[in-house]
């Protein structure tokens, strides 16, 4: 995959997916899997963060939170 041939709503949708899912989101893996920088995957978490946030304004039972696991160096969906 390249940011060239799916662009960032791709990446960022299909980083949303892979968390829905329960993968973890490996920054230095995602970024060389899409061939970008790990700083665009650290953006592209922060959308995430950001939506879930705007989200629960309307629908404040979805207690779905993007957090950083640092025993396994990735980004996991929790409900809390």
């Amino acid at each position: 995959m390249s940011e060239e041939s799916y662009g960032k709503c791709f990446r960022v949708l299909d980083l949303y997916t892979r968390l829905t899912e329960g993968e973890m989101i490996v920054k230095r893996e995602a970024a060389a899997a899409y061939s970008i920088n790990e700083r665009s995957i650290q953006r592209d978490i922060d959308d995430i963060r950001a939506f879930l946030d705007n989200r629960r304004l309307f629908e404040p039972q979805d207690n779905r939170h993007v957090v950083y696991d640092r025993s396994k160096k990735g980004f996991i969906m929790k409900k809390f």
